[in-house]
């Protein structure tokens, strides 16, 4: 099942409906995958949801994080730039917050700061078809309400992200998941030499995307990458 892209129960899966349909009709990028997952039972319940988060793992999540609530076990993507002379790739594999698996089942940490931070850290988006190792996570531990959100690089290790969960989703529906776009709101990686494949393919994003999705604003985005490089 599909939500439908004037679905107003649910605003954030209306938005996610109009971003894969973007993908979809674009000319400038060729598309592996762009779906939806199933519903799964009881999660598509939002007060449901929220209160057992609350009631059973302390998680009394705030309205701004509520109001990016979605039924689906997963919303995810795949794409690539038809352009031949382009390597911009994108991937984002959206998570249930019912669903999100702590980061320590994943990466036990070579330290003791790091294996209890992962206790900490709930996956919520990752890159399982590019294999590039990136994940965002929750950081929330019992009483969180706005959690902060951590990204997570296998070569880099693990960093905080200057946004919100909120702000995070919304930026993702922008760059379609552009792979590395988590950068342009971290500290590190623009230094690197080895993270110069990444930026190139951010700064051909913010090229490119303003001609294929003109109904976007780019801006605030391409300011980040001028700051940062």
């Amino acid at each position: 099942m599909n939500p439908d892209e004037k679905n107003h129960t649910f605003p954030f899966e209306e938005r996610c409906a109009k971003t894969l349909g973007e993908i979809r009709s674009s000319s400038g990028i060729s598309v592996s995958e762009a779906h939806f997952g199933a519903i799964p039972r009881l999660l598509d319940d939002p007060v449901f949801v929220f209160e057992s988060l609350a009631e059973d793992d302390g998680l009394p999540f705030s309205p701004a994080v509520q109001q990016h609530f979605f039924r689906f076990g997963d919303i995810a993507a795949y794409w690539r730039s038809t352009d031949p002379d382009s390597e911009l790739v994108g991937e984002f594999h959206l998570t249930h917050l019912y669903s999100t698996s702590l980061m320590s089942y994943t990466w036990e940490g070579t330290n003791d700061w790091e294996r209890d931070l992962y206790r900490e850290l709930r996956i919520f988006d990752d890159t399982p078809r590019t294999g590039t190792g990136y994940m965002a996570t929750l950081r929330a531990p019992r009483g969180t309400t706005d959690p902060e959100i951590w990204f997570f690089d296998m070569h880099n290790g693990v960093m905080e992200m200057d946004l919100d969960y909120g702000t995070y989703l919304d930026t993702l529906l922008v760059t379609k998941g552009t792979i590395g776009w988590q950068y342009l709101f971290c500290d590190a990686g623009f230094g690197d030499p080895g993270f110069t494949p990444v930026a190139k393919g951010l700064k051909e994003m913010l090229e490119v995307f303003p001609r294929l999705f003109p109904d976007h604003d780019y801006s605030g985005l391409q300011a980040r990458l001028r700051e940062r490089m």
